[in-house]
């Protein structure tokens, strides 16, 4: 089964029990336990800590924002 989000404005289609982190991964590329890895994310404009990525189940319609650092000036 599947669910509709929204991440940063565009839709998509997750399985249904996706986790924050399972989106985090998908977006960036990169394991959610990869403390190098420079994001923040809000869920339905609410900030989630890194340490509730895991268990922070996504529910139909949910509305995500992933903002990663980037190097520069």
């Amino acid at each position: 089964m599947s669910i509709s989000v929204t991440v940063n404005g565009d839709t998509r289609t997750v399985a249904e029990n996706s986790t924050v982190a399972d989106i985090v991964s998908d977006v960036t590329g990169h394991s959610p336990d990869d403390d190098q890895v420079g994001v923040a994310v809000a869920h339905d404009s609410a900030v989630v800590p890194r340490s509730r990525w895991a268990t922070t189940v996504l529910d139909e319609g949910a509305e995500i924002e992933i903002i990663t650092a980037m190097q520069g000036g």
